[in-house]
């Protein structure tokens, strides 16, 4: 099965309680309507650089990563999302054949001290996750927007303060979206989408990686 397969059946699960499925339909609606996507930097544009924090508490450089072979960066909300966590995993899965093709995986979230560390910890993760302090690099991708009030009702009553886990009480949370960003720094793919149910299969990504590796 793919990645998204997986996403569909645990959507159908999470979908059966009414709360989410009416902060989900809220959300979906309301991002589409304001074409957030359209905002987002697309395939030919520049990368952005960056200089971040990781889950040990070292900063990364984007110049360091690109020095040393395209890169492939992914956002997502947190160790809170279901749907998040289950991308994580696939792309560990798939990180050996990202390898071979050449890439280097890095994930971004606005979560930051100890959640950054939880993530990699829990899901034993073998690989980059970079915590994007205020939402700065997200915002220059532009693939943030602002958590309506009813998916932070939804959330507080999951017990879920996203103030404390960003560190600020801005609400701002990332769209799913995966970029392939060639050695020059220019975005070779990007996929963005509006529906947190959705993400970038990691065949494409390893597809888009292969098709790089003679520039």
């Amino acid at each position: 099965m793919s990645l998204n397969d997986d996403l569909k059946q645990l959507a159908a699960r999470s979908m059966t309680d009414a709360r989410v499925r009416r902060a989900y339909e809220s959300l979906v609606e309301q991002l589409g309507r304001a074409d957030t996507v359209g905002r987002a930097l697309k395939t030919g544009d520049r990368m952005p650089g960056f200089v971040l924090p990781n889950a040990e508490g070292r900063l990364v450089m984007s110049d360091e990563l690109l020095a040393r072979g395209p890169l492939v960066l992914v956002f997502f909300r947190g160790n809170w999302c279901p749907f998040c966590v289950q991308t994580l995993a696939a792309l560990k899965s798939a990180l050996p054949r990202i390898a071979e093709a050449g890439g280097q995986l890095v994930a971004l979230t606005p979560e930051t001290g100890r959640h950054l560390a939880d993530t990699k910890r829990r899901q034993k993760l073998n690989y980059e996750i970079l915590s994007d302090v205020d939402g700065a690099v997200g915002m220059q991708f532009g693939v943030l927007f602002r958590l309506p009030q009813i998916s932070r009702e939804m959330l507080a009553e999951f017990g879920v303060d996203l103030a404390e886990r960003h560190g600020n009480e801005s609400w701002l949370v990332p769209l799913p979206a995966t970029y392939v960003v060639d050695r020059g720094g220019v975005i070779r793919y990007a996929f963005v989408d509006v529906d947190f149910t959705k993400r970038a299969e990691p065949d494409e990504i390893i597809a888009v990686l292969g098709g790089l590796k003679d520039r």
